[in-house]
């Protein structure tokens, strides 16, 4: 299994702000001895604004053309 793409990842991320905005701000709980944590609201935030600018660094291409003048 390779490795998830940056858009992946930041679907995942969005997804997972949409599940803790519905379902409460719990950031970890135990069940017979077996602990769950997400990250926090803020975590994930800006985990998601950090890989939305590098999805736009990527995407960004800037060519350059230089004319000289014809005389």
């Amino acid at each position: 299994m390779s490795a998830p793409t940056k858009q992946e990842m930041l679907e995942a991320v969005e997804n997972a702000l949409a599940a803790r905005m519905v379902g409460g701000a719990v950031q970890s709980y135990s069940i017979s001895g077996r602990n769950i944590q997400y990250y926090s609201l803020d975590e994930l935030r800006r985990l998601r604004d950090q890989l939305r600018q590098e999805i736009a660094g990527q995407r960004s291409s800037t060519t350059y053309a230089k004319f000289d003048d014809p005389q």
